[in-house]
């Protein structure tokens, strides 16, 4: 079955290569033995990389459950029930691409990918899995724009959640409900790289300045200086 864009039919050999290199990964992560959560994180991350670089879709291919449903259910089921044991559908069938075993971390590498870097895929470790999800899950909004994903990446590398009052989940939820509010006003996809960074940073700042102002959270004299060491050296 072809997407509407069409497509070329792809070959048994190269099927069985994909499959190879990704039950290469599965060993090496403790495949056919339970991984621990440590291994399940190296896992994913290593098979987001593989599956963009190898496969070669466009993201309209990518949009098709049914191929990641083929993959998880026809090419790699043992690595697929092996990742997700008695899974839910979802996470086979491709009906929810974000909760797909495969398609999630093809998306998940897919938005971060920037080709100029010598690390193509190194955002990938700027954002845990359930972090991302909250991007990916506003996808019809924000999460299907690389330009906005990278720079929301590049925003959050230069923060430091340390410390007992504030926590990296809750910022992260503000800073996208600001974003959708801002979201019908401004075209993010029409500003460069620079002037997109500046406007990310500001909304990050307004973010945490309001979190930790909010309901006595910290005390008035110390919001000031505990948001300035969120942000470190960043003007």
């Amino acid at each position: 079955m072809f997407v509407a864009t069409g497509g070329t039919r792809v070959d048994p050999a190269t099927l069985q290569l994909l499959r190879d290199i990704v039950v290469d990964l599965a060993k090496e992560s403790g495949f056919p033995q339970p991984p621990d959560a440590k291994q399940k994180v190296s896992f994913d991350l290593q098979l987001a990389v593989i599956l963009h670089r190898e496969m070669r879709i466009s993201p309209a291919e990518a949009a098709s459950g049914d191929v990641w449903a083929f993959l998880a259910l026809i090419v790699l089921p043992d690595v697929a029930h092996w990742r997700y044991p008695k899974p839910p559908g979802d996470r086979v069938l491709g009906s929810d691409l974000t909760r797909h075993v495969l398609g999630r971390m093809w998306w998940r590498a897919q938005l971060v990918y920037a080709p100029t870097d010598s690390d193509p895929y190194a955002a990938l470790y700027v954002l845990g899995e359930a972090a991302f999800d909250q991007i990916y899950a506003r996808r019809a909004a924000l999460g299907g724009s690389p330009h906005l994903i990278q720079s929301i990446l590049r925003t959050w590398k230069q923060m430091d959640f340390s410390g007992p009052d504030i926590t990296e989940r809750d910022i992260l939820r503000d800073f996208l409900k600001r974003l959708l509010r801002l979201a019908p006003f401004v075209v993010f996809e029409a500003l460069d790289s620079r002037a997109l960074d500046e406007e990310l940073l500001e909304i990050a700042k307004e973010t945490v300045f309001g979190y930790l102002s909010f309901g006595g959270r910290v005390p008035a004299n110390e919001v000031e200086p505990r948001a300035a060491r969120v942000f470190g050296a960043v003007s």
